[in-house]
C-alpha cells in the first residue's frame, strides 16, 4: 500500500535529474502522460488516486546510479493492491507470476499502521465471546488481518523468487512516527515480530524503511502548512525515508536493491 504515491513522488523529485541523490533519471519514458497526471496532483498536495488498471501497467524509468554512472531501466509495474489479494483466495494472475520471474528485487509495501505485538494475543483472549453458529460464517479475504496477509504475500514472493534483495517500506511515516531515534529494523523487530522473524528467516539482504511521500497529511491542512509543504517541495525536502536517520532521498529502498546486486 502506498505504491502509487511512493513512484508519483519519485518522479516528481527526480524528474529533472539535479537531486544529487543514489539514483536520478537519466532520461524521460517513451509517455509519461499517466505518471504526469499523477505528479501534478502530488505537486499541488492533492491525493494521488489509486491506481484502476484491472492488470499491471508497467512504467519504466530510465536511471542513473550518482555513484557509478551505470544507467539502468527501473521496471515497476503500477496495478491495483486488490490483484495481489488474489494471492491470498488461490486466485493468482499468471501476469504476475510472470513479472516475480522477471524481477530482481522486492519493494514491499506496508502502510501504517498495520499491527501491534498484542495483534494474536488480543484474538485469543479468553475474554471474547465463543461465535455462534459458526457454521453459517463463511470466510472471506477481507476478514483476515492484514499484518497475515502481509505474510502470505512475503511466501508467495519468496516462492517465486527466492532470496533476493528486498526493502520493505511502511508507509505514512510522517503520520505514525514513533521509532524514538531507534533504527528501523530494531522498530519493525518489535512492533510486527511476524514480519521481521519471516524476513530474516528467509531473506539474506533486507532492508527496514519508514517512508513519507506525501511529507503531511493533507486532511485539514492550512495555508501556512500548505505554503511550508510547497517550499520543501521546491527544495526536494517534501518525501523523505528513515532509517536509522531522516533522509530526503527517496531513492535509497531502490538503490539498496540494485547496490546488493552490484556486490554479487
Amino acid at each position: 500500500m502506498g505504491k502509487s504515491t511512493y513512484l508519483t513522488a519519485l518522479w516528481a523529485v527526480e524528474k529533472d535529474g539535479r537531486s544529487g541523490h543514489l539514483l536520478t533519471c537519466d532520461d524521460f519514458p517513451s509517455d509519461s502522460s499517466y505518471i504526469d497526471g499523477m505528479r501534478n496532483n502530488w505537486i499541488e498536495l492533492k491525493e494521488v488516486r489509486r491506481t484502476t488498471f484491472a492488470e499491471p501497467t508497467e512504467i519504466v524509468l530510465p536511471m542513473r546510479s550518482s555513484r557509478t554512472g551505470n544507467k539502468i531501466n527501473l521496471a515497476m509495474p503500477d496495478f491495483q493492491g486488490e490483484i495481489f489479494q488474489r494471492v491470498i483466495s488461490n486466485s493468482i494472475s499468471s501476469n504476475i507470476d510472470e513479472w516475480c520471474d522477471r524481477s530482481d528485487g522486492i519493494l514491499f509495501m506496508l502502510r501504517m499502521p498495520t499491527t501491534s505485538p498484542e495483534m494474536l494475543q488480543e484474538q485469543i483472549s479468553p475474554k471474547t465471546e465463543p461465535r455462534l453458529e459458526m457454521e453459517k460464517v463463511v470466510m472471506q479475504t477481507k476478514d483476515i488481518e492484514v499484518a497475515i496477509q502481509n505474510l502470505i504475500l512475503l511466501k508467495y514472493l519468496y516462492s517465486r523468487m527466492g532470496d533476493c534483495p528486498i526493502s520493505l517500506c511502511f508507509s505514512l511515516w510522517d503520520i505514525a512516527d514513533n521509532a524514538n531515534n531507534e533504527t528501523m529494523e530494531k522498530w519493525v523487530k518489535v512492533n510486527h515480530p511476524c514480519i521481521y522473524n519471516f524476513v530474516t528467516e528467509h531473506f539474506t539482504k533486507f532492508r527496514f524503511y519508514g517512508i513519507s511521500a506525501q511529507g503531511a497529511s493533507y486532511e485539514d491542512l492550512s495555508e501556512e502548512e500548505g505554503d511550508k509543504l510547497a517550499e520543501k517541495t521546491t527544495k526536494k525536502q517534501r518525501a523523505y525515508v528513515y532509517t536509522d536517520q531522516l533522509s530526503y532521498d527517496i531513492t535509497e529502498p531502490l538503490y539498496f536493491l540494485i547496490s546488493t546486486q552490484d556486490e554479487d
